[in-house]
């Protein structure tokens, strides 16, 4: 394979102590980022996470870690994958105590954390300065390649639920029986998740499963050479948490064989030796193999770098070692921070069948069987009930059911984000922010729930429409019944004025669902600025025509956050709940960025609705044409086509109307026109100027507010088309 990053060292460069024979060295040529990353993961647990002290991470005076462990990472993903990879040495050493006293609580939150990522793409960070530096990962990643940060932390959070010390109170009695523990403990699946998203590495499902038997040997020897260098380190921790046992192969080789320390450490150096033979081997018959797709063959061979770095890092790194100083360059940086010793490298930064559904309802049937069965000797003396001072409350679950059902479907989480980079600036107690996000989620699944009713859709996120399972009243039943539990919810807040915004919000989010209605039901076209006007929810009075008035929040049918106006509604909630509340009028403004994402949510939902296959999947192909609905990218097709295409368009929406959605043929035949007149690509601009116009803004009050706001950066990343 080609070498593009490092170079190969020569054997007088490094000591190996003949534990990585067979096996090449090569370092990374911009090891520099490698410091910069590690120092601000220090820096920054120490910031929002706690003090450190006695700490040694991944450097080493002459080889660091990931510089010979990684050493083809992309240069400019190196920082970022060696800040992530300080973040596990801190996680496990700052924490290690903990985690044998108290049990899995500190590796539960990390899992849930990275967990989040995986299924949501983001990571709520608010009240926890570790998930602020895994959001700080995350978001870093997702900006560089999206695709493949999923990826990693979906890795990360199966290395973090399976692995990560879970069985640190086990109790090992021989190393074949240690060995399949340590392997997955080790660590793999957080290194697998760093090579495939460092070195650009993409592999199927397959091809995974595959390099994980390949690699195996290499898995085995990684993990013994960090027992064999970490065993000083893990006895004295296990000793101050009052523990007997070291979860550690030379512990439980001197117990199955009754020998002492350095006989054991004498037999786990055969053993590596004989692991890392096997390896080599391994890549020299990848190399020759004709069946196997040259990511998997690169991985295989990348993958010796983590062995043999391993162990040159292991021999003089501080970590392991005591007397072993960091060098004056590491020395500076440590004492005096990066900011005062920046890197010396300059890189250009990246540029920007329903069966499954339907067991969610079986339940409920099966439940209610078994309360009629219950019941068959039902008191029926109505006399007597009349006469009682009581009867027992009707039960809510019948009611819920339907919202709990749509609160089930997998969600994107962008809500959840925004409330937290909101309040990064805000500073709203942990209660008011609890309150306020239960409120927003509420009305967020109340309105997909009619939204898809008065719509006629037949799925939301890639399952049945709750109308399609539960029927249009009790669908709307459970909706309406939602709001009133929000109103119940917003009387916990501390500020009175809470409840005058809710109304407000509310009252414009449904006249702004009436005239979205209206104009799909009339079949008529509004102009751009009436488009803008809903998105905004500004209000004007009627016209003197008598039109309806553009009063409006607009119906978002498949955005990630509904409507505009639930972010308008979040910004002035916490705004109203926030510490310094008294100060309101001193406070940079929010309105600004509140406009630019409604509009940006609205345009871009309009633009995946025809684009996307992932919207096609989750909501079914160009949906907002079954719908009727006038989106921007419409509203310009219809404003420059003329002559006979124009016609086609008024027919093919005169013909929706009348059958209530559109063949497949007449969608295509839509998209054709629109691409001819240009629409989709007058939409994607109109887009990138408004992710620009959101960066700026957001740099404006980063600046204001003298904090930067990764999670509000995440989620603009996680919107960007």
């Amino acid at each position: 394979m080609e070498y593009r990053y490092s170079q190969l060292l020569h054997s007088s460069q490094y000591e190996t102590e003949g534990l990585c024979d067979g096996l090449l060295v090569r370092k990374h040529n911009t090891e520099d980022l490698e410091e910069v990353g590690t120092f601000k993961a220090q820096e920054d647990w120490r910031t929002l996470v706690a003090p450190i002290s006695k700490y040694k991470g991944g450097l080493g005076p002459r080889h660091s870690f990931m510089a010979v462990s990684l050493p083809e990472c992309l240069p400019d993903r190196f920082e970022i994958v060696s800040y992530a990879n300080e973040f596990a040495f801190l996680h496990d050493d700052v924490t290690d105590v903990l985690r044998q006293k108290e049990g899995d609580a500190e590796n539960d939150e990390v899992l849930n954390a990275f967990r989040q990522g995986a299924e949501t793409g983001s990571i709520d960070a608010l009240d926890s300065g570790k998930r602020q530096m895994q959001a700080k990962i995350l978001n870093a990643m997702i900006s560089i390649d999206r695709p493949r940060a999923l990826t990693a932390v979906t890795a990360w959070a199966a290395f973090m639920e399976q692995g990560a010390g879970r069985r640190h109170h086990d109790r090992f009695r021989t190393l074949d029986e240690y060995l399949p523990y340590r392997t997955q403990d080790v660590g793999h699946m957080f290194w697998h998740a760093l090579v495939t998203f460092g070195c650009a590495i993409s592999l199927s499902e397959e091809e995974t499963r595959l390099c994980a038997e390949l690699v195996m040997p290499a898995v085995v020897a990684a993990s013994l050479t960090n027992d064999l260098f970490s065993y000083e380190k893990e006895y004295e921790a296990t000793q101050a948490a009052g523990l007997t046992d070291v979860v550690n192969a030379l512990w439980v080789l001197m117990g199955e064989h009754g020998i002492s320390l350095d006989e054991a450490k004498a037999l786990c150096r055969r053993r590596i030796k004989k692991e890392v033979a096997k390896y080599a081997c391994v890549v020299n018959e990848t190399r020759r193999r004709d069946d196997l797709s040259s990511d998997v063959k690169r991985y295989i061979e990348l993958m010796q770098y983590s062995v043999s770095g391993n162990v040159i890092w292991s021999l003089q790194c501080p970590r392991y070692h005591k007397d072993m100083q960091y060098n004056q360059r590491q020395v500076l940086r440590e004492t005096e921070g990066i900011a005062n010793h920046p890197s010396t490298q300059r890189l250009v930064e990246p540029n920007g069948n329903c069966y499954d559904q339907f067991r969610n309802v079986c339940p409920t049937v099966a439940s209610g069987i078994q309360r009629r069965n219950a019941n068959k000797d039902w008191d029926w003396d109505v006399f007597e009930m009349t006469r009682r001072t009581a009867l027992p409350k009707l039960g809510q679950n019948l009611v819920l059911e339907p919202y709990q059902y749509v609160s089930s479907l997998p969600s994107k989480g962008i809500r959840d984000i925004a409330i937290d980079g909101i309040n990064l600036w805000l500073g709203v107690s942990p209660k008011s922010t609890a309150i306020i996000r239960n409120v927003v989620g509420t009305i967020h699944n109340s309105s997909i729930m009619l939204d898809d009713l008065q719509d006629g859709s037949q799925l939301r996120r890639g399952r049945p429409a709750t109308h399609v399972v539960f029927g249009m009243s009790q669908t709307i039943n459970s909706a309406t019944f939602q709001y009133v539990q929000a109103i119940a919810e917003l009387q916990n807040l501390a500020n009175p004025l809470c409840l005058g915004i809710f109304i407000d919000e509310m009252s414009s989010l449904f006249v702004g669902q009436g005239l979205d209605l209206y104009w799909t039901n009339k079949g008529q076209c509004p102009s751009v600025g009436d488009y803008l006007q809903m998105v905004d929810g500004s209000r004007t009075p009627p016209s003197p025509q008598g039109r309806t008035p553009h009063t409006v929040q607009n119906r978002l049918t498949g955005t990630v956050l509904e409507t505009g106006g639930l972010f308008r509604l979040l910004v002035r909630l916490m705004t109203a709940e926030s510490k310094s509340s008294s100060h309101n009028d001193q406070r940079p403004s929010f309105d600004r960025l509140c406009r630019l994402l409604g509009r940006y949510f609205q345009i871009r939902d309009d633009y995946q609705n025809l684009v996307s296959d992932e919207y096609a999947t989750q909501k079914g192909f160009c949906e907002d044409l079954d719908e009727g609905k006038f989106s921007l990218p419409l509203i310009h097709a219809l404003a420059h086509t003329d002559g006979a295409q124009a016609e086609q368009l008024q027919e093919i929406l005169s013909e929706r109307r009348i059958k209530g959605k559109c063949t497949v043929e007449h969608k295509r035949l839509v998209l054709a026109r629109m691409h001819d007149a240009g629409s989709l690509d007058y939409v994607l601009h109109v887009l990138q100027m408004l992710d620009a116009r959101l960066d700026r803004e957001v740099e404006q009050l980063e600046r204001a507010f003298d904090q930067v706001n990764h999670q509000i950066r995440l989620m603009l990343a996680l919107l960007k088309v």
